[in-house]
């Protein structure tokens, strides 16, 4: 008997939970409207498919290894980077994704460089005879890799699970009650971009990491995509944004009803009955709502432009494959997801305006 209620309830709270809030919470207001009207409430359409993230094997780049002989990688052994190079290239290492690819040749370029630095800050005294020739090889191993950094970041962004299931549009929106899951994305784009921006830094000057910057990367990788892992809140806001939009633009097509309102005689109680419905369902409700998902999107947006923006040409002509999805949810407040939502948000609060002005009722009376 108890299971029997226990699956019952946990039925019923998930009938309570549409896949849709905004549908949910739109059709109510528009109901709303329409019994004042005394018209037939409209039947909201769902709306058209986002564009997808491309697949992986159209977006990463393959990357040639460099390599060395024996002899001169134990050269490495005089930056203490053997122990690292052999993880890489144990059967483990190269079972590894392309996150953890980023952060290994993130970690041997930094500590290249560290062991660079101290080696040419040797007293001439300490200096031996072949140390100029190491010095020099190490350079050149510096040269051939630092522009590789750049490919492995592209194919990170593109092909880490954790990161592409964030990264798609979801065919489910945010709930009204609360967003879950912002705090983590946020911080995962956080520091996508500060690694972008170093890479980026790096392309016009030779590169340089500082150590507080990457002293911990692995460890930061992991807590982000830890943050991003079966977390599809991000997902959710783009389809929340773009059926809240396509919502909105089916209430402007129904509000034109308003117009055949006259704000005379008995048709005046009319006028405050439809600002009171307004006030309560849209204004309470679906514009709260609304706010939050705007203010999430504008702290957002520009961490994943900048995260997903080509930093060499290859990666560029493949940014090529994703252009919808780019233009549509990923170029910032630019992003066309973002730009139809506004619009329409405003072109709505422009028809209630025009309506209360007309029948001269107060926007802020309850």
């Amino acid at each position: 008997m108890w299971k029997t209620i226990v699956v019952l309830t946990c039925l019923w709270l998930m009938a309570c939970s549409p896949a849709d809030p905004p549908k949910a919470h739109f059709t109510t207001y528009l109901t709303r409207v329409a019994k004042v009207l005394e018209a037939p409430a409209p039947v909201l359409q769902p709306p058209p498919a986002l564009p997808a993230l491309p697949a992986q094997r159209k977006l990463t780049i393959p990357v040639p290894r460099i390599r060395s002989g024996l002899i001169e990688t134990l050269k490495l052994n005089h930056c203490d980077i053997l122990g690292l190079v052999a993880l890489h290239n144990s059967p483990l290492g190269k079972s590894q994704t392309s996150a953890w690819q980023f952060a290994y040749h993130f970690q041997f370029q930094q500590q290249l460089q560290q062991c660079l630095v101290q080696l040419t800050a040797l007293p001439n005294t300490e200096q031996e005879e072949e140390l100029p020739l190491l010095i020099s090889w190490l350079n050149d191993l510096a040269q051939k890799k630092a522009p590789q950094l750049s490919l492995y970041y592209w194919n990170m962004m593109v092909a880490e699970p954790d990161i592409r299931d964030a990264l798609s549009p979801a065919s489910k929106s945010l709930a009204f009650s609360a967003q879950p899951g912002f705090q983590e994305t946020l911080r995962a784009f956080q520091l996508f971009k500060r690694l972008h921006q170093s890479l980026a830094q790096a392309s016009s000057a030779p590169f340089i990491i500082r150590d507080e910057e990457t002293a911990s990367l692995e460890q930061e990788l992991s807590q982000a995509l830890k943050g991003l892992y079966k977390n599809d809140y991000l997902g959710q806001l783009f389809y929340s944004l773009h059926a809240s939009a396509h919502y909105l633009e089916q209430s402007i097509e129904f509000l034109s009803a308003l117009d055949t309102l006259h704000c005379q005689g008995a048709q005046a109680i009319k006028g405050e009955r439809l600002n009171n419905a307004m006030q309560h369902y849209y204004i309470k409700d679906i514009q709260a709502y609304l706010a939050q998902l705007d203010r999430q999107f504008v702290a957002l947006a520009p961490l994943i432009a900048t995260s997903l923006s080509p930093l060499e040409p290859q990666s560029a002509h493949k940014a090529q494959r994703m252009a919808a999805y780019r233009t549509t949810l990923a170029s910032g407040l630019d992003s066309l997801i973002y730009v139809r939502y506004r619009d329409l948000t405003l072109e709505h609060a422009k028809v209630w305006q025009h309506f209360l002005k007309r029948c001269q009722l107060s926007p802020t009376r309850r």
